[in-house]
Formats: C-alpha cells, sequence, structure tokens
C-alpha cells in the first residue's frame, strides 16, 4: 500500500466526463499512490481493469441509508486512519500531469494544500478563467468570506483531515467546511497559484462560478452559505476571537442579503442582472452578498 491516495467519488451522470479523469490521472509524472472511490448510486464496473491493475484501487459503497455526506465522511475517515496524504480530485474534473506529486510537495510545508483551477465547459473547451487566490492573498483572510479549497483541488495531510472529521450530515458545502474547520483550529493551508486542475463547468455544478446566473440560482446559493455558518456556529469549534469576529462578520453580511432578496424580488433581479454583467467568479460563493454589489444589497 502506498503512503498517499488519490480520492474521487463517482456519481450517476459523470459517466461522459469520467474518462477525461481517468486518462489525466494514468499520465501523472509519479504513480506511487492508490485510488480510492466513493460509490454514490453507481457501479464500480464504471472503472477499467488495466486502473486496477496498475493502481491499488478501493471501493467505499454508500450504507443502506448514507447520504452524499455520510459516504464522503465514511471514505475519509477511513482513508485518514491509512494514508499519509490524501489528495482530491473531482471525477469530472482533469488533473494536470504534476497535479498530485505538486499537492504531496505542498503538504510538505502544509496540512492543507490547495492549486488553482483553470475553467473548462462541458466538452473539454478551455475557457481562458483563472480559478483561486490572486497574488499576495492571504489565506486566511479569504476562507472566513469565500472557498478556494474545493474536493478537487486540495490535498490533506491525513492527521488534519481526522482532526476536522466528521462534516456534519445537513453540510451541503463540505468542502468548505472541513477547510474552515481546519482554519479555526489553526492548520496551515497554503495556495499554488499554478493551475493544476480543469474544472469542469456543466448544469450539474453545487457552486455555480460562470453567468449568466438565475434568481433561483442565487437563492439557493444564499440558503447554503448561510446554513454553512450556522452549522460551524452550532459546531462549537474552539477557535481565538479574532477568528470567531470574522466568521460572525461574514455570517452578518450574508444573513442581510438573504433578507434583502428574500424581501425584495426588484432588489433580487436587480442584483442578479448585476451579477449577470461581470466575468466569471474565481471564488465559490461569491454570488452571494458580493461585495462589488453592496449598494444594491445593502442599502
Amino acid at each position: 500500500m502506498s503512503r498517499n491516495v488519490l480520492y474521487a467519488t463517482l456519481y450517476p451522470g459523470v459517466e461522459k466526463y469520467f474518462p477525461d479523469w481517468l486518462d489525466s490521472t494514468l499520465s501523472q509524472d509519479m504513480s506511487d499512490f492508490d485510488i480510492w472511490f466513493g460509490l454514490d448510486n453507481v457501479s464500480a464496473d464504471i472503472v477499467p481493469e488495466a486502473v486496477r491493475r496498475r493502481f491499488g484501487v478501493e471501493f467505499v459503497g454508500a450504507g443502506k441509508d448514507a447520504t452524499p455526506i455520510g459516504l464522503r465522511n465514511h471514505a475519509m475517515e477511513w482513508m485518514s486512519g491509512a494514508y499519509d496524504a490524501i489528495v482530491f480530485a473531482d471525477s469530472d474534473d482533469i488533473l494536470e500531469p504534476t497535479r498530485i506529486s505538486s499537492s504531496l510537495l505542498g503538504l510538505e510545508n502544509a496540512d492543507i494544500h490547495g492549486c488553482a483551477l483553470g475553467l473548462i465547459n462541458g466538452h473539454g473547451n478551455d475557457l481562458q478563467t483563472y480559478f483561486g487566490l490572486t497574488e499576495g492573498e492571504d489565506p486566511g483572510e479569504v476562507l472566513p468570506r469565500y472557498n478556494f479549497l474545493g474536493l478537487s483541488n486540495t490535498a490533506w495531510r491525513a492527521g488534519a483531515l481526522r482532526d476536522c472529521l466528521p462534516a456534519r450530515p445537513e453540510c451541503v458545502a463540505m468542502d468548505w467546511f472541513l477547510a474552515t474547520t481546519g482554519w479555526c483550529q489553526g492548520l496551515r493551508i497554503s495556495f499554488d497559484r499554478k493551475i493544476g486542475m480543469r474544472y469542469r463547468q456543466h448544469g450539474a455544478n453545487i457552486a455555480c462560478v460562470v453567468p449568466p446566473f438565475t434568481s433561483g440560482q442565487i437563492l439557493k446559493a444564499t440558503d447554503i452559505v448561510c446554513g454553512h455558518y450556522r452549522l460551524l456556529m452550532e459546531n462549537g469549534i474552539p477557535m481565538p476571537e479574532r477568528k470567531r469576529k470574522m466568521l460572525e462578520d461574514a455570517a452578518s453580511r450574508a444573513g442581510i442579503f438573504k433578507t434583502t432578496i428574500g424581501s425584495s424580488l426588484r432588489q433580487l433581479e436587480a442584483y442578479v442582472n448585476a451579477l449577470n454583467q461581470r466575468p466569471a467568479h474565481r471564488l465559490w460563493w461569491l454570488t452571494v452578498a458580493h461585495p462589488d454589489l453592496e449598494d444594491i444589497w445593502n442599502c
């Protein structure tokens, strides 16, 4: 068994994208890692025999009453007890050839390491759009408000991940919840601004980043963001007062935004129209309470 593992969840609808993921995994500049797949209502038959022969492959099935979050919690808890490092890569995305080796290098001086993503469309065509932190941005200053550490562009030290588990069952933004939990606890976070993943944009994305956005998408995203803060506060995570204040301020902004767009269709429509005039986003959940549009939602 390798000391490192690559993890992806397989789900209904990923079949048409998964071959690209496999090809990019087989093209990595290193092969000293195992692969674990979470099976979310998908058969293990989707993984070719050639991949099983080349890597140590394990499958984690959903139990009878398991939710998507429960499946991921189970897989992460199991992996974090068996490996030193866990690299995450969504099964509908594409890994750059050095993704795994550079992630493991990043973990030499961090507990959580993320990389930038380049956006592609459903057909895999490059949208020429960068996603992630810009030069000079401090991960610890951005994470309380927006997310840049997904389950497609991060790697974790196993012990650090274990200390942040489990995510709450009702959590939707599991990646953000775990990363923020780690930030609260003082984990070291690093970010490589070189693109290491190609992030596919299609109708099943939970956190949309490419306009045009709809009113329904913004309302749903707002519920997820407000729920994220509520779960963090309810979890009672020990943290320095400064960090607690940062989260409380971010939660307050999201709450004000939710109240505004929930009580005024006119302001919701004005906000969505203005949002759709802007370029694709480089952070998850920037659609909610966008700071450059505060004159619309916080007046």
